[in-house]
């Protein structure tokens, strides 16, 4: 320890952003499906330079005291307002010119929430926070973000991010997070974050297709699936269809 001194090494800043998503029940024409689900993902627009009036993930710099996961739920909570959240390390991004500003590194986390009404602290570097609607077309390597006023599409190649008109480098981190969101829906039981206590079949389908891109019918679904729910005695109650039995999450016995 007598031969090290600190002050012989650079030290990058450190920052945290957070690739967040929702589900949102919305109103479908479909006469099989009352409603239809889509996905969400969170962004903030930038009150600051760089990229002032641009799009990007909510995100900030740590703290001294903190770790970097209390950067990212402080962050989150002061730019939109969601708070108490589950979060996934999705990835570190180090390249030294991927911020104007200087030498930053961004450990960046996924993390699933219920679409939930959105508040931004005056104090913080955003002006406001938004859900957009997020597809992913597999085949062209192509990522759509839009809502009634904005619409982004990010063209990848070979899984790296083209220029686009988000700030930073966070679209390449929204594709990777996108990517580990995937993989945890196919390989483990993360789709149930995004579900209520008690679902109906065809419900945990849709969030499962929308994320995965796997289509198949309803009755191979039901087995892929059987040993991670649970039947209850417990219906729908939408009145202008046929009510549906509710499942629950199996809880694993150890």
């Amino acid at each position: 320890m007598n031969k090290y001194n600190i002050n012989d090494y650079e030290r990058p800043s450190v920052a945290a952003d957070i690739v967040t998503f929702g589900i949102s029940t919305e109103e479908s024409s479909n006469k099989r499906h009352s409603h239809i689900k889509k996905l969400k993902l969170l962004l903030i627009k930038r009150k600051e330079q760089p990229f002032a009036q641009q799009y990007a993930l909510p995100g900030g710099f740590l703290r001294k005291g903190e770790t970097i996961e209390q950067t990212a739920l402080r962050e989150l909570e002061e730019e939109t307002g969601v708070e108490n959240i589950k979060l996934i390390n999705s990835g570190v991004y180090s390249a030294p010119d991927r911020d104007s500003r200087g030498w930053i590194i961004s450990v960046s986390f996924l993390a699933l929430s219920n679409t939930v009404s959105l508040k931004s602290n005056e104090a913080s570097d955003a002006y406001n926070a938004q859900w957009f609607d997020f597809s992913y077309d597999e085949s062209n390597d192509i990522i759509r973000i839009s809502n009634s006023d904005e619409e982004f599409e990010i063209k990848y190649e070979n899984g790296k991010a083209l220029p686009n008109n988000l700030a930073f480098d966070h679209a390449q981190i929204i594709y990777d997070a996108f990517m580990r969101l995937k993989d945890e829906v196919i390989y483990h039981d993360i789709v149930f974050d995004l579900l209520p206590d008690l679902f109906p079949l065809s419900e945990l389908q849709q969030i499962y297709t929308i994320i995965t891109g796997i289509k198949e019918d309803a009755g191979n679904f039901r087995r892929k699936v059987k040993d991670k729910v649970e039947e209850t005695d417990e219906f729908t109650s939408n009145k202008a269809h046929r009510p549906s039995k509710l499942y629950k999450k199996r809880v694993k016995e150890y």
